[in-house]
C-alpha cells in the first residue's frame, strides 16, 4: 500500500495529478503541517484549510483513492468517518495508556504525579 501525505500547499495545487498517480493508494491529509503551510500557525479551524481539505477529498473521490487524516477521539473518526475518510492516525500507545490510567485511578483518588522535595541545592 503506497501512501501519499499531503501537507504542503503545493500539494494541495497539484492534487488532481498526485489523486491520479498508478500506485497511490491513499491521499492522507497532514491537517497541522498544512495548516502551517497555509500560514495559518496550525488552527484548524479557518475557513481555508477547510477548503484544500475539500479539494483533497474531492480528488481522491474522483480518482477512487483512500481518504486519511489526523484524529484524537471518537467522536473525530466518527465525523470524518462520515465525510469518507477510511485510515486514522491516533494517539500514540502511551496516550492510550495514560488516559486508561486516570480512568482507573482518578475516581480512587490516586494521581500519577507525585509531588517531590525541592532540590537541596
Amino acid at each position: 500500500m503506497v501512501i501519499t501525505v499531503i501537507e504542503e500547499a503545493c500539494a494541495v495545487d497539484r492534487i488532481e495529478e498526485i489523486a491520479a498517480t498508478p500506485g497511490v493508494d491513499v491521499l492522507f491529509i497532514g491537517t497541522s503541517d498544512l495548516s502551517f503551510s497555509l500560514g495559518l500557525r496550525g488552527r484548524q479551524d479557518e475557513p481555508l484549510l477547510q477548503k484544500c481539505i475539500d479539494r483533497v477529498v474531492a480528488a481522491a473521490k474522483k480518482h477512487n483513492k483512500f481518504l486519511g487524516r489526523p484524529a484524537g477521539t471518537a467522536e473525530l473518526v466518527r465525523k470524518f468517518h462520515a465525510e469518507g475518510f477510511q485510515l486514522f492516525q491516533c494517539t500514540t500507545e502511551l496516550n492510550l495508556i495514560r488516559t486508561a490510567a486516570r480512568q482507573l485511578l482518578e475516581p480512587l483518588g490516586v494521581s500519577g504525579a507525585r509531588k517531590m522535595p525541592p532540590p537541596l541545592y
